[in-house]
C-alpha cells in the first residue's frame, strides 16, 4: 500500500501539515477532504515528489520514496493531476501528450531520436481515451485554445500515459457539467477495477461518498478522521471539515428591475478561428440582480468573459452600461474574477499586495495626492484584505503561488468586490472553495446585489444557479437562450446544457 507517517511542513510561519498520517491500498479510491488551506494540496505534492517534508516518511508498497524527487515518485509509479493545470499554453496537445508516456520510445524514421512522431502520440492517446470513454479534441490546436474541461481530461491523459499504480487527482471535477461527471466518476470505478490505488482529493461531499472507499478529512493540517463510506453522512463530513455547522444559505435578491439596467449585451457577436464562438448575444442585467448562464464549458463562456473585460474585441455588436449610480464613486465600472485564476486573475511571482493593485481603483486608493505609490498603504490595505477574506497567508508580502487554490481565489475575489465596481462578471467563482468558503462567497454576492451591484455569474454548478441567481439562461455553442421559470429544473437545465431540446 501506499503509506505516509507523520508527515510535517511548515510555510514559514504557517504549519500546512502537522504529523499528519495517511494510507491508501491498491484496488481502492480514497478521498482526501478538506476545507481551503487545510493541507491537502500540499501532502498530495510530497506523495508525488513535488515537496519534501519538514518531518515524516513515505512508503510504497514497502520502499521508502526518495523525499522531494518528482522523477522518484513517478518512477515507483505515482502520477499526480494537479488542481492548476501545467500544461505548455502554446504547444498543442499532441505535444503536451508527447512530453509524457506516450512519447516515450517513438521517433519519426531517418531523424534524430528527439524528433517524436506526434501521429503515433495522438493514436496511443486515442486509445487509452477510448478506454476510458474520454473524447479528445481535433489535432494542431494549442492548449490556449482548448476549454478549463479540456486541460483536466489532457492532464489525467497524460498522467495515465506513464501507467501508474498510483493515480492522485486534485479537484478534478470543479468544471464538468453533470453528464460530464458521471462519466468522469465512471472512469475512477474502472481505474479502481484496474487494480490501482486512487486518491482524490475534494471537497465536494456527494462526490466523495459516491465514489469513495474510504475518506479522510484534514481540519488546519491535521487528521481530523478516517472513515469508510458507509460510515459517515454529508452532515457528519461537513462537520468534520469545518468543525461547525454552516448558516442557512441566504436567497436570492430580487430580480432588480425596478432600479434600471446596468448594463446591456446587444447581438454581441464573437468570431474565432474562423467561427463564431458568441453568435448574436442579447442579455440585460439590472441593478441589484443576480444572472445566471449555465454551459458546459467550451461553449462560449470565456469568449463572453474576455468580451466584457475588454481583452477580445467583438465582431458585431455592443455592450452598454447604464447610468452609474452613487455605487459607482471610486470604484471602477466592470470587476471581473476570471475562471483561470493563475493564467489570469493573479501574477504567481508576484507578492500580494501587488496583486491587488493590478485593480485600478484599489491602486488609486493605494497611491498619495500626487499620484505616488505609498509605501504603507498597499500592505495595509492588504493586511485588512486578507483578515476580512480569511486568506491564509504569511502576509502581504507573501508570494501569490505560496497560496492553496483556494486562498488564490479567495483573493481574486476580494480584488474584485473590493475595487467597488457597479457591474461584477464571475467565472465558475467557487471552483476550488469548500463548503465554508462557498457560503461565504454566495453571501457576498448576495450582498453586493442587495446593495445594489449587478451580477452576471457563470457557473457549471447547476446548484449554485439555481440558489442564488433570480434568472436564468442556458450557453450552449456560442448563443444564450433565457429560461421561463418553469426551466429551473437541474434535469432540464442539463439537457439544455447539452444542446437537447
Amino acid at each position: 500500500m501506499l503509506t505516509a507517517r507523520h508527515i510535517t511542513r511548515r510555510f514559514g510561519p504557517v504549519i500546512a501539515l502537522d504529523g499528519v498520517d495517511f494510507e491508501a491500498r491498491p484496488g481502492e479510491i480514497v478521498a482526501l477532504l478538506g476545507e481551503n488551506g487545510a493541507g491537502k494540496t500540499t501532502l498530495m505534492n510530497i506523495l508525488a515528489g513535488l515537496l519534501r517534508p519538514d518531518a515524516g516518511s513515505v512508503d510504497l508498497f514497502g520502499r521508502a520514496l526518495r523525499p522531494g524527487s518528482p522523477a522518484a515518485a513517478l518512477a515507483a509509479g505515482v502520477a499526480a493531476v494537479h488542481q492548476s493545470p501545467m500544461l505548455f499554453e502554446r504547444m498543442t496537445w499532441e505535444e503536451n501528450l508527447a512530453l509524457g508516456g506516450f512519447g516515450a520510445g517513438i521517433t519519426r524514421s531517418g531523424r534524430a531520436a528527439f524528433a517524436i512522431d506526434l501521429r503515433e502520440v495522438a493514436a496511443r492517446a486515442a486509445a487509452t481515451a477510448a478506454r476510458l470513454g474520454f473524447a479528445l479534441p481535433a489535432p494542431g490546436v494549442r492548449m490556449e485554445r482548448r476549454s478549463m474541461a479540456e486541460r483536466v481530461r489532457m492532464e489525467v491523459l497524460r498522467a495515465l500515459s506513464f501507467e501508474p499504480r498510483v493515480l492522485i487527482l486534485d479537484e478534478p471535477t470543479g468544471l464538468l457539467a453533470p453528464g460530464e461527471l458521471l462519466a468522469f466518476l465512471d472512469v475512477l470505478r474502472r481505474l479502481r477495477a484496474e487494480g490501482r490505488i486512487v486518491i482524490l482529493v475534494t471537497h465536494k461531499l456527494a462526490e466523495a461518498l459516491a465514489v469513495a472507499d474510504r475518506i479522510t478529512v484534514l481540519r488546519r493540517g491535521r487528521v481530523v478522521a478516517h472513515r469508510a463510506r458507509g460510515e459517515v453522512t454529508e452532515p457528519e463530513l461537513a462537520l468534520l471539515m469545518i468543525g461547525d455547522l454552516l448558516p442557512p444559505p441566504e436567497s436570492a435578491p430580487a430580480t432588480g428591475a425596478a432600479r434600471g439596467v446596468a448594463f446591456e449585451i446587444k447581438d454581441l457577436t464573437v468570431e474565432r478561428d474562423g467561427w463564431r464562438a458568441l453568435d448574436s448575444v442579447n442579455l440585460a442585467v439590472a441593478a441589484g440582480e443576480i444572472v445566471g448562464i449555465a454551459g458546459v464549458d467550451g461553449n462560449g463562456q470565456s469568449d463572453l468573459v474576455d468580451a466584457l473585460a475588454g481583452v477580445r474585441r467583438p465582431s458585431n455588436g455592443l455592450i452598454r452600461l447604464g447610468a452609474p449610480g452613487a455605487e459607482g464613486s471610486g470604484g471602477g465600472a466592470i470587476a471581473v474574477i476570471p475562471e483561470n485564476r493563475d493564467l489570469d486573475g493573479l501574477v504567481l511571482e508576484m507578492p500580494l499586495w501587488e496583486n491587488l493593485l493590478l485593480a485600478r481603483p484599489l491602486l488609486d486608493r493605494a497611491c498619495g495626492r500626487l499620484g505616488w505609490l505609498s509605501a504603507s498603504r498597499p500592505a495595509t490595505l492588504c493586511a485588512r484584505l486578507l483578515e476580512r477574506f480569511h486568506i491564509r497567508a504569511a502576509g502581504p508580502q507573501a508570494l501569490a503561488a505560496e497560496l492553496s487554490g483556494g486562498n488564490r481565489q479567495r483573493l481574486c475575489v476580494a480584488r474584485a468586490l473590493e475595487s467597488r465596481p457597479r457591474v461584477l462578471v464571475a467565472h465558475n467563482i467557487t471552483r476550488g472553495l469548500d463548503l465554508a468558503a462557498t457560503a461565504e462567497v454566495h453571501r457576498m454576492l448576495t450582498a453586493f446585489a442587495g446593495e445594489g451591484g449587478a451580477v452576471l455569474l457563470i457557473s457549471s454548478d447547476l446548484d449554485e444557479l439555481i440558489a442564488l441567481c433570480g434568472r436564468l439562461a442556458v450557453i450552449n455553442r456560442g448563443r444564450v437562450r433565457a429560461l421561463a421559470a418553469d426551466e429551473r429544473d437541474p434535469s432540464r437545465l442539463g439537457l439544455l446544457m447539452a444542446g437537447g431540446h
